[in-house]
């Protein structure tokens, strides 16, 4: 048997678990997901306050004019409120929802934040 630890996407790991490949040992997010409820959140295994976050986002060019950027965002809108998109993204181990181009921004720019502290408090050095 190989024992490894990784932490995976769980649209890429639900197929692995369900039929007994790999064994999940936590979630991230307040909630376990529907694709996978046996599975615990990080606060039920133990680490509370440790919830790493995984989205996906749609970007435009830097210049894009906001009517352009605001009619994208409500497209996108209209897309994950169709039930069947919702039901197979669901399915798929992902939690859909909607932010807007603000808090996505904002988002975007808290984690890279996080991330830069990371790398400075753990003193993570690119080599060569």
């Amino acid at each position: 048997m190989t024992v490894f630890q990784s932490f995976l996407n769980t649209v890429n790991v639900i197929p692995h678990i369900k039929n007994g490949r790999l064994k999940g040992l936590a979630i991230t997010g307040e909630k376990r997901t529907v694709s996978l409820p046996q599975l615990a959140t990080y606060a039920e295994a133990g680490l509370p306050g440790y919830d790493p976050k995984n989205w996906q986002g749609i970007l435009a060019p830097a210049r894009t004019p906001s009517a352009i950027v605001t009619r994208l965002s409500g497209e996108v809108r209209k897309i994950l409120d169709m039930p069947d998109i919702r039901e197979r993204l669901v399915n798929s181990g992902m939690e859909p929802f909607h932010t807007g181009p603000e808090k996505m921004a904002a988002q975007m720019k808290s984690d890279y934040a996080e991330t830069v502290k990371i790398i400075k408090t753990a003193n993570i050095k690119i080599e060569e």
